[in-house]
């Protein structure tokens, strides 16, 4: 599936770009959501009994948490976002504690950053972190029921975990019973005239290699899309261009009322949310 003439014509324009791909610019009081977020993260690390900085790989952010629930339904994973260049594990923690009182089991990975590294180097790092996570870090019963999930840049890696072959890192075809992207980027194309790419370093050759509409998911196992009902009309389009190109696993993308791209995140950490019922339709 490609995009249409329309919206590749608008790609050459910066403006239009970074209007509709840079959050921060919508969402005045975004520093402020951001900002408590590790503050947070770090009272429920102090509540919460969890494994700290299990490393998967020779990075030094390739490390991660896990909190596990003491009646195990499952396990969950949550990749950050930041668009692949910024927040870490640390900032994220917060949403273990409603889904740990659900007996799910979390696991935050960090990851390298652009411009360290590059978006595939990332997508990479998730890999390994998954295939270390279920190998070495969770009980049968937790990867019985195993989903991924992740926002923003970690949407778009959620998603490259279904396009991943699995059996290359020894694990089962389908290793998950499902995923959840919240608020992703797939087609990488549009970013190339932000200010967010001086970081992330695409090209329309990488852009176009890394893209995931174009590529098919290995993965048979339901990916719930979400987006945040005030996101611009690209981060809507972007998931829906997703569930297109892929309705073997994709139903249409969920909207999520009266959230913007720095709050619908935080609804997977509250119990009385449509975000987190989804989230827990997938260990159904």
């Amino acid at each position: 599936m490609t995009s249409s003439g329309t919206h590749q014509n608008h790609y050459s324009d910066p403006a239009w770009c970074e209007a509709q791909y840079n959050p921060r610019g919508a969402v005045p009081n975004a520093p402020e959501i951001y900002a408590r977020w590790p503050l947070d993260s770090a009272r429920i690390r102090a509540e919460l009994p969890h494994e700290a900085d299990l490393r998967y790989g020779g990075h030094a952010r390739e490390v991660m948490d896990v909190f596990h629930a003491q009646d195990q339904r499952g396990a969950l994973v949550f990749i950050h976002g930041g668009y692949w260049r910024a927040f870490s594990k640390d900032d994220f923690s917060f949403l273990a504690q409603a889904l740990a009182k659900a007996g799910i089991t979390v696991v935050m990975p960090s990851y390298p950053l652009c411009p360290e590294v590059s978006v595939a180097d990332i997508a990479q790092s998730c890999r390994r972190a998954i295939a270390t996570a279920w190998r070495e870090a969770l009980s049968p019963a937790e990867r019985g029921k195993f989903v991924v999930s992740g926002h923003s840049a970690g949407g778009y890696l959620t998603a490259a975990l279904f396009a991943t072959d699995w059996a290359e890192y020894g694990l089962p075809p389908s290793p998950f019973c499902g995923g959840l992207s919240i608020s992703g980027v797939f087609e990488l194309e549009p970013l190339i005239n932000t200010s967010m790419n001086t970081a992330i370093g695409l090209d329309v050759e990488k852009a176009r290699a890394w893209s995931l509409h174009t590529a098919r998911p290995h993965v048979r196992a339901p990916l719930t899309l979400a987006v945040g009902e005030l996101e611009s009309p690209e981060f809507h389009r972007q998931s829906a261009q997703l569930a297109a190109a892929w309705p073997e696993i994709c139903r249409a993308p969920m909207s999520v009322p009266g959230r913007h791209h720095f709050d619908v995140c935080e609804e997977l950490g509250r119990a009385d949310t449509p975000l987190f019922a989804e989230a827990m339709a997938l260990f159904a």
